[in-house]
């Protein structure tokens, strides 16, 4: 059915001016099959209608249940989700640092600096293999 006609009908059915005028002009006996018909339909709504609520109903008395479960166990309904083990994520933890002997000394702004060969190369020995140098210059004795 067109949404136009179904607009028509539903104003004409809900408003009861409406339906008195349709009445009154409309054969009786066409009135008396259609109000049949419609007592169908409408029994099969109603039937509908009551098994939704039944289903509803017995849906929240079974949650009421697990609800009532869960406080007689001593549990908080927030908290079900997160595992029993530690009720946090777990951290991962740092891997030890490894404390490396120096391989190579360098002095810097007159102080005397040991680096173990190990992440970024010091500025004073760049500049040294950059002018020509050799990583060898700097190695501990």
């Amino acid at each position: 059915m067109s949404e136009k006609i179904y607009a028509e009908m539903r104003r004409i059915l809900s408003n009861i001016r409406s339906l008195r005028t349709f009445v009154r002009e409309s054969d009786f006996e066409m009135l008396e099959e259609s109000h049949a018909k419609l007592g169908v339909a409408l029994e099969e709504c109603r039937a509908d209608y009551e098994a939704e609520k039944s289903q509803l109903a017995e849906r929240e008395k079974k949650r009421l249940e697990l609800i009532k479960l869960v406080k007689e166990e001593g549990f908080d309904i927030s908290t079900l989700a997160i595992p029993v083990t530690t009720g946090q994520k777990k951290k991962k933890s740092k891997s030890p640092s490894i404390i490396r002997e120096p391989k190579y000394q360098f002095t810097e702004n007159g102080k005397t600096q040991y680096w173990a060969g190990i992440g970024r190369q010091p500025n004073p020995i760049k500049k040294t293999i950059k002018a020509g140098g050799s990583l060898d210059d700097f190695l501990i004795k």
